[in-house]
C-alpha cells in the first residue's frame, strides 16, 4: 500500500482519520458544527505548512495570516471585479503568495538569526494597514461581499456538509503530500538544517535554496487556505487575516507539538474548538491564547501530543532497553566493538611506518595556494600553501591559535577567504558556497562531534548521501515511482556503509542515544558517504581512550588504501607520528615547516614553536 504514488509511511492512522472524520459527517447535528469543523480544516492546512516551516526548518514565521489574507483577497478581487473563473482565482492566490513568499524569503532566509521573525511580523502588519486602506480594491475596513461560492465543475459546494467533505478532501491529501515529503531526501536535508545548518552545508544540502522553497511552500499553503476561505464565506474582511490570527496559528504549532504534523492537527481541533467556546469572551481571547502559548512552552515543550505520546511510551518501557541507551561507558564501547566482528576497529600498537608512501598516488585530490583568510583585524591564516595526494594522510599541527581549524573551514566553504586558491581534483572550488564544494568531493568532522540528534544512525547516513538523489519537493510529496526508486538505493547503499560495524544493530535508533565513541564513528561514516576525494579529520580522536583513539584511527586510515586523501588535524603527537604521511606545521596562521614525520619531530623551530625558546631542544612536540 505505502509504495503506491501519493500514500505516505504513515497510511494507517491517515486512513483511520479519514475514516473518523466521513463518520463525523453524519454524526454532526446542526450547521454550527459544520461550519466549525470546516474552519478547522482550513486552519489545520495554514498550520500544517507552518509546521513544515517552523518543526523541520527551524524557521519561525509571524506573517502568515497575511499570506492567509492574500490568497483570500486574491481571488476574491480577479472572481469578483474581473469576472475570472474559480480556477483562475485558485492560479492568482497560489501565484501572489508564492511570489509574496519568494520575495520575503530569498533577503531574510540567507541570514541567521531572527531575521525572518522580524520580517514576517512586519509584513502582516503592512499587509493588514494595506487591506484597510485600498478601498476601491479590497473595500477597506467593510471588506468584500458577494464573492462567488465554490463549486466543482457542475457541482456546487453550496452547503457547510458538502464543503466539509471537500475542506478535509483537500486537507487529506495536501497532509498525505507533507508526510512523504518529512520522510524524503528532501524531508531530512530540512530536519538536518534544523538542528546543524553549518553541518548541513558540509554535506551538499543547499541550505539557502532548501529554506526559500519550503517558506514558499508554506506560504502557498496558506493562500490555498484563503483562497478556500473567501469562498466558502463568500465575504471577507481585514479583521480576519490580521496578527492575531497569525498568533493563533502559531499557538496551534506549539501546543501540538513543534515539528510533530500530527501534533499540529491535534493543536487546531483544540484551539479552533476553543476559540468557538470563548466566543463570548472576545475581549479575553487574546489573554487566554498568550497564556496557553506560555504554559505550553514551559511544561510541554515539545507539544501536547508528542508529551502524552512519550508519557504513555515510558508507562510500556520503564526500564529503557540497552539498545536505546547505548553501551554506558567507554570500557563498554570498547567490549561492543572489539567483539562485533568490525575486524578493522580491533586495536594496534601501529608504529610510525615508512612504507606507507607506497599507497600515494601522483595526482593531487586538493591544492591549496597562497590561503589567506582575515577576521577584521585579525590575520587568521597568511599565504598558506600545500598539497594532499590520493592515499595520502596530511596532518595539519600547531599550537592552539594556530588556525588549522579556519584552515579546514576555509578549504570546506565554511569560511570566505580573502586571497588564494582552493581546487579539488582540479576543480577551482575558491568562493564556493560549502555545500557546492562538499559536492565537487570535500568531507570532513568535526572537532565537537555534529551529528543530527533528532535523526536516527540510518537517516544521518542518508543525509551524507544527500548529493547522490535528484528527487525534488513535488516529486517527494507525490512519492513517485523514481523517487521510490531512488530513496530505496539510498537506503541500500547506507545499509550497506552499517554493515560490519558497531552501528549496524543500532540503525534505526536516535543518534542521540549513542555514546561519544559512536557519534565520533557515525560522524566519520556519514563523512565517507559523501565519498569524497579528499577528508578532512577535525580532531577525529578528541575525548576517546587510547584504545578507542587506535581503532578509530586504524579503521579511518583503511581508506587510504582506496585512494582517498585525508587532512588530519590533531593534537595526539602518537597518533600524528604513526599515521600521518607528512606533516604541515601552522604557527601563527603561517606555514612554518612541512616535511616527513621523523624529520619535524626533530626541526628546532617546530620544538620552539611548541615548547618556547626557553626549552629548546628539551624535548618533542
Amino acid at each position: 500500500m505505502r509504495s503506491l504514488p501519493l500514500v505516505p509511511k504513515a497510511w494507517k492512522p491517515l486512513l483511520c482519520l479519514a475514516i473518523s472524520l466521513g463518520l463525523t459527517a453524519f454524526l454532526l447535528p446542526n450547521d454550527y458544527f459544520f461550519v466549525l469543523f470546516n474552519i478547522m480544516a482550513l486552519n489545520a492546512l495554514v498550520v500544517l505548512g507552518l509546521n513544515l516551516l517552523i518543526g523541520c526548518a527551524g524557521q519561525i514565521s509571524l506573517g502568515h495570516g497575511a499570506f492567509f489574507g492574500l490568497g483570500a483577497y486574491s481571488s476574491a478581487i480577479v472572481t469578483t471585479q474581473l469576472h475570472w473563473p474559480l480556477w483562475a482565482g485558485l492560479a492568482v492566490a497560489l501565484a501572489v503568495t508564492a511570489l509574496f513568499g519568494i520575495a520575503l524569503a530569498v533577503p531574510t532566509l540567507r541570514l541567521e538569526g531572527h531575521y525572518l521573525v522580524m520580517a514576517t511580523l512586519g509584513f502582516n502588519i503592512i499587509v493588514s494597514i494595506g487591506l484597510n486602506q485600498m478601498e476601491p480594491l479590497t473595500g477597506g475596513p467593510s471588506g468584500l461581499a458577494a464573492i462567488p461560492g465554490m463549486h466543482l465543475g457542475p457541482w456546487a459546494l453550496d452547503t457547510d456538509r458538502r464543503f466539509f467533505f471537500f475542506a478535509w478532501s483537500v486537507f487529506l491529501a495536501v497532509f498525505a503530500g507533507v508526510l512523504n515529503l518529512e520522510d524524503s531526501r528532501i524531508g531530512r536535508a530540512l530536519k538536518a538544517i534544523h538542528d546543524k545548518e553549518l553541518t548541513a552545508r558540509t554535506l551538499g544540502v543547499p541550505t539557502p535554496r532548501y529554506k526559500v522553497q519550503v517558506f514558499t511552500l508554506s506560504a502557498m499553503l496558506a493562500g490555498l487556505a484563503g483562497f478556500s476561505y473567501a469562498h466558502y464565506m463568500t465575504f471577507i474582511s481585514p479583521s480576519t487575516f490580521d496578527i492575531f490570527y497569525s498568533v493563533q496559528v502559531i499557538t496551534m504549532v506549539v501546543v501540538g507539538g513543534l515539528g510533530s504534523l500530527w501534533g499540529g492537527l491535534a493543536g487546531t481541533v483544540i484551539l479552533t474548538s476553543l476559540r468557538e467556546l470563548l466566543h463570548a469572551m472576545e475581549d479575553f481571547q487574546v489573554l487566554v491564547y498568550g497564556l496557553l502559548l506560555t504554559l505550553s512552552l514551559v511544561f510541554f515543550p515539545q507539544g501536547l501530543l508528542p508529551a502524552a505520546l512519550n508519557a504513555f511510551w515510558r508507562a510500556g518501557h520503564r526500564t529503557p532497553s540497552r539498545s536505546m541507551s547505548g553501551p554506558s561507558s567507554p570500557k563498554d564501547d570498547a567490549r561492543s566493538i572489539y567483539g562485533s566482528g568490525f575486524r578493522a576497529l580491533s586495536p594496534s600498537t601501529r608504529k610510525p611506518d615508512s612504507s606507507k608512501a607506497k599507497n600515494i598516488g601522483e595526482t593531487p585530490v586538493l591544492r591549496v595556494a597562497n590561503l589567506s583568510v582575515q577576521f577584521g583585524g585579525l590575520q587568521a591564516l597568511a599565504h598558506v600553501s600545500f598539497s594532499v595526494h590520493s592515499g595520502e594522510i596530511v596532518a595539519v599541527i600547531g599550537p592552539n591559535g594556530a588556525g588549522k581549524t579556519t584552515l579546514l573551514n576555509a578549504v570546506s566553504g565554511l569560511v570566505r577567504f580573502t586571497e588564494g586558491h582552493v581546487a579539488v581534483r582540479d576543480v577551482d572550488v575558491s568562493r564556493r558556497p560549502a555545500h557546492e564544494v562538499a559536492r565537487t568531493g570535500v568531507g570532513r568532522t568535526f572537532q565537537a562531534v555534529q551529528i543530527f540528534e533528532h535523526l536516527t544512525v540510518l537517516e544521518n547516513l542518508m543525509v551524507g548521501m544527500h548529493h547522490f538523489g535528484r528527487s525534488r519537493f513535488l516529486q517527494a510529496m507525490a512519492h513517485t515511482l523514481k523517487e521510490r526508486r531512488e530513496e530505496k538505493e539510498l537506503r541500500r547503499r547506507a545499509m550497506e556503509l552499517l554493515e560490519e560495524t558497531p552501528l549496524a544493530a543500532l540503525a534505526h535508533e536516535p543518534a542521540a542515544t549513542l555514546s561519544l565513541f559512536q557519534q565520533k564513528l557515525l560522524e566519520m561514516l556519514r563523512a565517507l558517504a559523501m565519498e569524497p576525494a579528499v577528508l578532512l579529520l577535525d580532531e577525529p580522536v578528541g575525548g576517546c581512550s587510547p584504545n578507542e583513539s587506535r581503532a578509530l584511527m586504524d579503521w579511518i586510515a583503511t581508506h587510504q588504501r582506496v585512494g582517498m586523501g585525508m587532512v588530519l588535524v590533531e593534537h595526539d603527537m602518537n597518533i600524528v607520528m604513526a599515521y600521518a604521511t607528512r606533516v604541515v606545521v601552522l604557527h601563527h596562521g603561517r606555514v612554518l615547516a612541512e616535511g616527513a614525520p621523523l624529520a619535524i619531530q626533530k626541526d628546532p623551530r617546530v620544538i620552539e614553536a611548541y615548547l618556547g625558546r626557553g626549552r629548546r631542544g628539551a624535548g618533542q612536540p
